[in-house]
């Protein structure tokens, strides 16, 4: 099994031949036709590699391998959504895939597949324009429910050994593609600011991280002029150093009458990739009620709004939050105590649920994961879901309080 490293991140990220995509394209497409059955889902790894997204190949690759007969682990990756960018058709094939295969899955494995998929489903009716979506909340809802008995408790030991990586980290790429982005985005300018692990390993090492993978950095969104950051990602789309790979926006549902839905979005992460593989994220940061967030389509952190300083880091003038305790502490807790293997979901004491059925079935999959395998991990992401108000405990069996 391949360990994560940033190695391998490295070259994921990386700009790939024409040659390269059509030939791992087409090896990826027989493989996946001869562990599924199923064209459209064959189709769908291919259009991955075709498209210069090797990570994501790879990783739906990957969950093909794991879920079909050949029961290969070629990369723990335990939480991936298989969904993104499947059409309603390839959302069937995988739906028919997992019911096909559910014999031979432990059943909250399986289960927890399904949600993904009628998760999918659900944002692709919103997508859509669709408002109206009782028939599908409530089929999501009843699957919910059928996984949540088998995830109300944890269920043994840890599965597994449980390594350090190693600090494998290229400080000299990071330095590279750190100046590379004080020239394509003058700080003067655009003010962004390094934010999370970054900023953590400015104030507690003086550095970059050993352990990181990338760079985070934020910029805040003025909701006033919403185009300062259409020409933020033009300006990275002209510097021949960075790929801009996507936008992606944190989406969130709302209910806007009975049984009737609808998705705000707001510009959450522009990824950016260097030249020479290393992935830089910029987070768009938001001011609401009081709060300052950042996140994904998924994920959302909170913090207290801060003012910026002045920093250094690898030699570049950049900014942070001035009052890093207070930042790293809502970030980490307790931001002074070294870990090699974080996790973004419990490590995170600022993480705040995101009202969506893709969350929702993220989250009951991490829960899953950690119950057949973690418990100290399961206890902390069952409190939280908990305290957050998505899940709540009847006679010590979980059950959905909201879908969104």
């Amino acid at each position: 099994m391949l360990s994560k490293s940033y190695s391998l991140l490295n070259f994921l990220n990386r700009t790939h031949t024409p040659a390269f995509r059509h030939g791992v394209g087409s090896a990826a497409f027989a493989g996946t036709l001869a562990v599924t059955g199923r064209p459209s889902i064959a189709r769908l790894v291919r259009t991955q590699f075709m498209r210069d997204e090797t990570k994501y190949g790879f990783r739906l690759a990957g969950w093909v391998l794991r879920r079909g007969w050949p029961g290969v682990e070629t990369v723990t990756d335990d939480f991936f959504d298989f969904t993104l960018g499947a059409e309603p058709g390839d959302l069937d094939a995988l739906e028919a895939f997992i019911a096909h295969r559910s014999r031979a899955l432990p059943e909250h494995l399986w289960r927890a597949d399904d949600l993904f998929v009628r998760a999918a489903r659900i944002h692709a009716q919103l997508d859509a324009g669709a408002q109206d979506i009782e028939t599908l909340q409530a089929d999501f809802r009843a699957h919910a429910d059928a996984l949540l008995p088998f995830i109300s408790s944890a269920h043994g030991e840890v599965s597994g050994p449980s390594f350090d990586r190693e600090g494998d980290f290229s400080v000299e790429d990071a330095h590279t593609a750190l100046r590379d982005l004080a020239v394509a985005l003058p700080i003067e300018q655009w003010r962004w600011y390094v934010i999370s692990g970054t900023f953590l390993g400015i104030v507690r090492e003086g550095g970059f991280l050993a352990h990181d993978y990338d760079i985070d950095v934020g910029v805040t969104f003025d909701p006033e002029r919403p185009e300062v950051l259409d020409r933020l990602v033009e300006a990275l789309g002209r510097s021949p150093r960075f790929v801009v790979k996507k936008l992606d926006h944190a989406q969130t549902v709302i209910k806007t009458g009975p049984s009737r839905f609808a998705v705000e979005r707001a510009p959450a992460l522009v990824k950016l990739i260097h030249e020479n593989g290393i992935n830089v994220d910029v987070f768009v940061h938001h001011l609401e009620g009081g709060r300052i967030w950042h996140g994904s389509s998924i994920h959302r952190w909170e913090n207290s709004p801060f003012d910026l300083a002045d920093y250094t880091l690898a030699g570049v003038p950049v900014l942070g939050p001035a009052d890093a305790d207070r930042y790293l502490t809502e970030n980490y807790g307790d931001w002074r105590t070294p870990v090699t293997q974080f996790n973004c979901t419990t490590g995170t004491p600022n993480l705040v649920i995101t009202r969506s059925f893709r969350s929702v079935a993220l989250f009951l999959t991490r829960l899953a994961h950690f119950a057949h395998g973690d418990p100290a991990e399961y206890a902390k992401l069952r409190a939280t879901l908990v305290e957050e108000g998505m899940l709540r405990d009847v006679d010590g069996i979980l059950r959905l309080e909201r879908d969104i």
